[in-house]
């Protein structure tokens, strides 16, 4: 939105107010200008207010263009604070700069031929690249050489590969950036002139070829480096290890695997994340003690920890099972958090060998340590594990009993079935007897339904959550208890069973709502007895009415709308509220017609919910009015 010349004139003029407030309002506000408030405004970049400048600034980027990058330009000879933020305004307005930096490159004073190699490479876009190229191989100026390698590497010229390779033996600062371009083309023909480099007196830039080696990343790059490690120094090793880990060509050697260790230990993360990868790819079992101890260290609650935990445990997974990783079980050393991880990962790679040690550590004094080593039983059957597990649902920590007796539902051990049984009557956690229900399922369905009639209440609404048994879901369905009627009606509705249609259009006419709303959830399941289920709206109970509404819109009768459609005049609100939400499905169109005459309806709730169907919420954001 453009404004008049005489708010212009206006703005400008407060630009010289006294009042630091105008002239920070004034700077933001004639961003909205043209042409002729760039000059006040690159003014006003030498406010004494830091504020101030930055408005100018700001306003400079928005209006932007050519004109404004150009009057710009001349600030790159000025004092380093407006340099600075001429470098930003120019890189903000992007493309239309270049043009204008081309005559830069030629200019006598080398830090503006720099600054503008600068801003081409922040820009990344130039179509005069062989005057870059010139600058590289004739400019007088290392640092203008060097800003000159960098941005052929940015902008991708692969033309100037032969004069990138030619800069390998200029100055060091050239030569690093001509490395740093040459591992971004990873062009095959550089490998030579860059091995070369190994025999270089710098260390750094010794150092900078085998990175480089590394990124290109080619087989030939990969001998030349593992050729190089027999004769470099410790610091030397530690960068071609890494290079080789990234190329993926990391052989097995004892050197090599000292080395990754060491930078397991000592590394950043990042570090330490290659030398991982290193150590799988190798399956180097003797540093698995190393990993597990730094898995150890982390705190999976944290979710930066817990990413780096799941990393950890793949590359543990890739070395396999190994004696290394069993021997961690018994040892003191070794945190409780790394014996759980190595518990774990057992586990998952069915580690049959280790099961005699996990048992063992079903008696250990850490919960955690022990709910493992029974989870991990669970994917290991064992002729021997059955007896320990069953122990272990004794245990002091209702999250141990837990796992124990997952773990013995899913070894399918019949001797634990009367233990189990006997359990459901002490257990005092409802998620463990839960877990004891589905573990005797598992075991023994038949031999459950035989001793239902025992059950207390909690148990048998369990079995009627757990259980798709159709005899046992029969019984279940009329229970005295509200709660075991309610859940069994519900399972119902994934039996495709005659018995059980029979059934739920039964319950639907039960005594107590509960069981109704139940039994017209798994008819919906079912998307059958339409007529059973429209004779529920006339429910005397509201939450029966409403279940009544959501089954028939998901019904695949094509009159279901018409059949609920009075529920609109409904007296109870929610029901009203369910029908419209129903109705909704036929699309604005069909709605529109039906739902018009809530519009005058005397609830609220009602009114808004119509309006933003017919009319959307478009209408709503418009009034400022939140929905």
């Amino acid at each position: 939105m453009s404004i008049s010349a005489k708010k212009i004139k206006i703005l400008i003029n407060n630009l010289s107010s006294p009042d630091t407030r105008k002239r920070h309002i004034a700077a933001e506000e004639l961003s909205e200008g043209d042409e002729r408030v760039i000059l006040p405004l690159i003014k006003a970049l030498k406010d004494e207010n830091p504020g101030v400048q930055d408005a100018a600034m700001r306003a400079l980027i928005k209006i932007g263009g050519e004109v404004t990058a150009y009057m710009v330009i001349p600030l790159l000879r000025d004092e380093p604070l407006l340099r600075n933020t001429a470098l930003i305004i120019l890189k903000e307005i992007g493309q239309i700069t270049v043009p204008l930096l081309k005559p830069l490159l030629k200019d006598k004073d080398y830090d503006i031929r720099k600054f503008a190699l600068d801003l081409i490479c922040e820009i990344k876009h130039c179509d005069y690249v062989e005057e870059i190229v010139r600058l590289l191989k004739e400019d007088p100026n290392p640092n203008v050489r060097a800003s000159a390698a960098k941005t052929i590497g940015i902008l991708q010229y692969k033309s100037a590969i032969t004069e990138l390779v030619d800069a390998l033996k200029d100055e060091e600062w050239v030569c690093f950036s001509a490395l740093e371009s040459l591992s971004r083309f990873k062009d095959s023909s550089t490998i030579k002139p860059i091995i070369d480099l190994l025999d270089y007196s710098s260390e750094s830039i010794r150092y900078a070829a085998i990175d480089t080696l590394g990124k290109i990343g080619s087989a030939e790059a990969g001998k030349a480096l593992l050729e190089y490690f027999k004769y470099a120094d410790d610091f030397e090793k530690q960068i071609i290890v890494k290079s080789l880990v990234q190329i993926n060509v990391v052989p097995h050697s004892s050197d090599i695997a000292e080395t990754l260790k060491d930078i397991l230990k000592n590394g950043d993360w990042d570090e330490k994340m290659i030398a991982l990868k290193g150590l799988a790819d190798i399956r180097e079992s003797s540093a698995v003690k190393d990993i597990i101890d730094l898995a150890g260290s982390l705190d999976s609650s944290e979710p930066e920890d817990e990413e780096k935990l799941l990393i950890i445990k793949e590359m543990l997974k890739t070395i396999g099972c190994s004696d290394s990783l069993i021997e961690i079980l018994n040892d003191p050393k070794i945190r409780y958090r790394g014996r759980k991880i190595a518990i774990e990962i057992l586990g998952e790679l069915k580690c049959r060998k280790a099961v005699p040690y996990i048992m063992r550590l079903l008696e250990e004094d850490f919960r955690d340590v022990r709910r493992a080593a029974a989870h991990a039983l669970a994917d290991m059957p064992d002729e021997f594990a059955g007896n320990i597990l069953l122990d272990a649902i004794d245990d002091e920590d209702g999250h141990v009993r837990k796992e124990a007796i997952a773990a013995l539902g899913k070894i399918g051990d019949k001797t634990a079935f009367i233990p189990l049984l006997n359990h459901l009557f002490v257990e005092p956690y409802k998620d463990v007897t839960e877990e004891a229900v589905k573990a005797l399922l598992s075991i023994d369905t038949e031999s459950v339904f035989k001793h239902i009639g025992e059950f207390p209440e909690n148990v048998k609404e369990s079995l009627a959550k757990n259980t798709d048994d159709i005899e046992m879901l029969l019984y279940l369905s009329n229970d005295a208890n509200i709660n075991v009627r309610s859940s069994a009606v519900k399972s119902l509705g994934k039996a495709e069973d005659e018995r059980a249609y029979k059934r739920l259009t039964e319950a639907i006419h039960d005594k107590e709502p509960e069981v109704r709303k139940s039994a017209l959830i798994a008819l919906g399941e079912m998307n059958c007895c339409y007529d059973e289920i429209k004779s529920a709206l006339e429910d005397p109970d509201m939450w029966v009415r409403v279940y009544a509404v959501k089954t028939l819109s998901r019904s695949l009768k094509q009159d279901a709308i018409n059949s609920f459609r009075h529920m609109l005049m409904d007296r109870e609100i929610p029901v009203v509220l369910s029908t419209i939400e129903a109705v909704a499905q036929l699309g604005k169109d069909e709605a529109f017609g039906i739902l018009n005459p809530l519009l005058e309806h005397e609830e609220e709730a009602v009114r808004r919910r119509v309006q933003q169907i017919i009319f959307g919420d478009q209408m709503f954001e418009e009034e400022g009015v939140e929905i």
